[in-house]
């Protein structure tokens, strides 16, 4: 398997809880393949044309 360039890391608040894993979690398995493909595509692809990153950074 091609080595991660970049490591997607979530966001930790002081309780310790990640709200954007649990936020992504709660989606329905279409959304959460859909994102999860992007997130692979940023760790794995990078540097990219940055368009999925530009899009994000919106």
């Amino acid at each position: 398997m091609t080595e991660k360039r970049i490591k997607a890391i979530f966001y930790r608040n002081e309780a310790g809880t990640e709200p954007v894993r649990e936020w992504l979690k709660a989606l329905n398995k279409e959304d959460r393949y859909l994102i999860g493909t992007d997130i692979k595509t940023v760790e794995f692809g990078w540097p990219s044309d940055n368009s999925l990153v530009k899009r994000f950074a919106l």
